[in-house]
């Protein structure tokens, strides 16, 4: 079933809240490629509401940031001697869709092994029809990124949950919180209407119990809702307001992968705020972090110095514990080697250890 566009005045401009998503899918993708390329065979990016490929002000949409990033990065070549990389993109509105063949057509011949698809239809629909065919063929999905960006706020948590079940599957969901969140308020108490509707993107009606004391504390709880009803070991998200404290969007990523998280959190850490919102990285409802170029490191000293006061720890066990942390690795080995020179932190090469000197205690620093 194919449907119109309901917002086509969103192609005519492009802000700060475009170029966010697609600076983290182009951040992202540069690590992602590689890393599953090497020894995946096959890897997949899929886009769920491809859009038109390019804003009036010439600014590329989401689809074509992600096949440009294949294609201009230093290791594609080695990457397509070892994988086959496939784009699949699905667009609703044949209007849109035709100026997205147009863009990919503009793009000429691609690498043998890079593959592109599109489809006109309903995201879920057509998604829904690969996850019957994997489950029939028993067959695993390749490794994939899938980039859902709908329209409204309805996202079948239960899809999305089969679609993480079906093999090393990675989601990136714009979250239009604004209205999601004013729906769970509005609908806690009703089973007609939205309810349904929540019904569908929660999984079942769990949302209910969203009820924190902030709305930090809402959002927190409707995001570790999502991960859990998805079936995702980690949820890693920034909000972006328009100018005051009210959350417009949340973009959030899941996966059950270690090296995901630490990516993702790399990524969004990188994303430099300007422009008429905020964004900020939260993963403890108590503590809003801002994502700045230039990071205050002054909490990770304090986190680092803690640890390495109880006992020595190896980088193995430091990256471990500062997983569920809004931290990324590349802070704490900025801050330890700054450490290290000013001869606060020793660390044992042989055995990959930190531990403070002999003849300090933090309480001295």
């Amino acid at each position: 079933m194919t449907a119109a566009d309901p917002n086509p005045e969103y192609w005519q401009e492009y802000g700060q809240f475009q170029k966010v998503k697609h600076d983290l899918i182009k951040g992202y993708l540069s690590g992602w490629f590689p890393k599953l390329g090497t020894w995946a065979g096959r890897v997949l990016y899929v886009d769920t509401h491809a859009g038109r490929g390019r804003h009036g002000s010439g600014e590329t949409g989401s689809p074509l940031v992600a096949l440009d990033t294949l294609l201009h990065h230093s290791y594609c070549d080695k990457l397509l001697e070892k994988s086959e990389v496939g784009f699949f993109f699905i667009e609703q509105d044949p209007t849109n869709l035709k100026a997205l063949n147009d863009e990919l057509d503009e793009i000429g011949n691609l690498p043998d092994r890079v593959h592109v698809e599109t489809s006109e239809g309903n995201a879920y629909d057509v998604l829904s029809s690969v996850v019957q065919s994997l489950r029939e063929s028993r067959t695993p999905m390749a490794p994939a990124f899938i980039f859902v960006d709908p329209y409204g706020f309805k996202v079948p948590g239960d899809l999305l949950g089969q679609l993480m079940g079906a093999g090393r599957v990675e989601l990136f969901i714009n979250v239009r919180w604004r209205e999601l969140n004013m729906a769970i308020t509005q609908q806690r108490d009703s089973r007609h209407g939205l309810a349904a509707t929540l019904d569908v993107v929660f999984a079942g009606d769990d949302w209910r119990r969203i009820e924190g004391d902030t709305p930090h504390e809402r959002m927190h709880q409707a995001v570790e809702l999502l991960a859990r009803k998805i079936g995702a070991r980690w949820a890693t998200y920034i909000r972006m307001t328009s100018g005051g404290a009210a959350t417009r969007y949340l973009l959030l990523h899941l996966t059950n992968h270690d090296e995901g998280r630490d990516l993702m959190k790399e990524c969004m850490w990188k994303v430099a705020p300007d422009g008429g919102f905020e964004v900020l990285q939260r993963d403890d409802p108590r503590q809003p972090f801002l994502i700045t170029p230039s990071p205050n490191l002054e909490p990770l000293r304090e986190w680092l110095l803690e640890r390495l006061e109880r006992r020595p720890h190896t980088r193995e066990e430091l990256d471990r514990e500062l997983r569920p942390t809004p931290w990324p690795p590349s802070h704490l080995r900025k801050l330890a080697g700054q450490l290290r020179k000013e001869r606060r932190v020793d660390f044992d090469a042989a055995s990959g250890t930190y531990s403070l000197p002999s003849n300090r205690r933090l309480f001295s620093l």
